[in-house]
């Protein structure tokens, strides 16, 4: 496979330049790190190396364009609103990463609350029936989940488009559907998707990439203009690297997913031991009889085996190609013990209140940017949110900015915190909410 950034790098270093310039320890760390110059190209109007890449990667992936981001998908998810259209409405799936609330409140937006089902997931009934009670310019979903549940895209984009509103999915997790056809499908019918290279590919922490699908109505140039005004203007090649050897050099996935679906039938065939549905089968949902699934992290933790995160009802596995049998084999054993433990028995756990979400009464960039201050969160009831907060992971707000906060949402985080969640937006158990002559 041929790797355009690698080789320009490459032939760049073997002439062993002179290099007057940035970075300051001159290729001494890594000889591949450099900046800028006529032989590696330019990550904010590529013309050659970085550009073939891209346009490789996009092929891969299944896109029209492909974009680097070395800033992650958070960057990407910036940009998409930002196209969407400065002060324009958006359908936003409750379900969204604390970094699109951001990326609304950066573009003026007002956010209408489409509500996902208890997995996460929407439907296209639904989208359509919000679009035609509130149209809207865009529709922005998260597919999959965390936990590797999966939204009918095809339907969804049918739904969004017959009503004119584009469709944008942060498919942050979804980085490895492309390489077999065992996983659920690309996000191809979105107009912008992005996804996280790190997450599931063999890249480094900070990668992602923005993709355009066919429908996708802006040039390359307005896309890439977009996303950078939210990049570093020195993005490090060394990340770009990881992108590009990620996406078009993957392991086996096939070989992956055959070994998972051992893994499962084992994991299963534990007394007590229970696997979650979802979309993804390489997402690993595990549950110990009625355990808090904070505390089963903590018991595997102690064994050496940690998940990608833990909520009240299970722990969260995220496979990959690049892990060790002996992984698998740890985690079986430390099932097996955890199971015929007295602590594995039924454990009352936190589940989701509702309705947690509060009435609207301001929009998302004045809470933002209004005058605030902090008071404790069992004092926050009827307050107006000025800052997200909910648990990390996965990072879904539950306290929403512009909407007053519900007793049911304070309720569910202070059960979230006593099972030992960690919160963003609070800060020493105070939440951020608009000063009241604000409001």
């Amino acid at each position: 496979m041929k790797l355009p950034l690698f080789e320009a790098l490459t032939e760049y270093a073997g002439k062993e330049p002179a290099r007057f310039h940035m970075p300051g320890h001159k290729g001494l760390l890594n000889a591949l790190d450099v900046t800028e110059t006529l032989d590696t190209d330019n990550l904010h109007a590529p013309s050659g190396a970085i550009l073939e890449s891209e346009r490789l990667c996009a092929e891969r992936l299944g896109a029209r364009e492909a974009f680097f981001s070395v800033n992650g998908s958070t960057a990407c998810m910036l940009a998409m609103l930002e196209l969407a259209g400065r002060g324009e409405r958006i359908l936003l799936g409750r379900g969204c990463h604390k970094s699109a609330i951001n990326g609304i409140a950066l573009s003026d937006q007002e956010a209408e609350p489409l509500i996902p089902d208890e997995n996460g997931v929407y439907s296209a009934d639904e989208v359509d029936r919000a679009l035609t009670k509130t149209p809207c310019a865009a529709v922005f979903l998260t597919s999959p989940t965390y936990r590797g549940a999966v939204s009918p895209i095809d339907k969804i984009a049918e739904a969004a488009h017959r009503h004119g509103a584009l469709l944008l999915v942060d498919a942050a997790h979804g980085a490895h559907f492309a390489y077999s056809g065992e996983l659920p499908p690309v996000p191809s019918s979105a107009d912008l998707w992005c996804v996280s290279s790190h997450k599931t590919l063999c890249a480094l922490t900070q990668t992602a990439l923005l993709l355009t699908g066919k429908s996708c109505p802006f040039p390359e140039n307005a896309v890439r203009r977009a996303l950078g005004r939210y990049l570093s203007t020195s993005p490090s090649y060394e990340l770009m690297l990881s992108i590009e050897r990620s996406v078009l050099c993957p392991p086996d996935w096939d070989a992956h997913i055959s070994r998972i679906r051992r893994v499962r039938k084992e994991l299963c065939g534990l007394p007590g031991v229970h696997l979650l549905g979802g979309g993804d089968i390489t997402r690993l949902n595990i549950a110990v009889g009625g355990m808090n699934g904070r505390r089963l992290a903590e018991r595997l933790f102690a064994a050496g085996v940690y998940p990608e995160m833990a909520d009240g009802g299970c722990v969260t596995l995220i496979t990959a190609p690049a892990d060790p049998d002996e992984w698998y084999e740890r985690l079986a054993a430390a099932l097996r013990l955890i199971a015929c433990d007295e602590e594995a028995r039924p454990v009352k756990a936190a589940a989701p209140a509702s309705p947690v979400f509060g009435e609207r009464v301001m929009s998302v960039t004045r809470s933002v940017f209004a005058p605030r201050e902090c008071v404790p969160l069992e004092s926050s009831v009827g307050r107006v949110c000025a800052e997200a907060c909910g648990a990390y992971p996965p990072g879904i707000a539950i306290l929403f900015p512009g909407e007053r906060i519900t007793e049911e949402a304070v309720r569910f985080l202070s059960a979230e915190l006593d099972s030992g969640a960690a919160l963003f937006g609070l800060e020493g158990g105070c939440v951020s909410v608009v000063k009241e002559q604000e409001a």
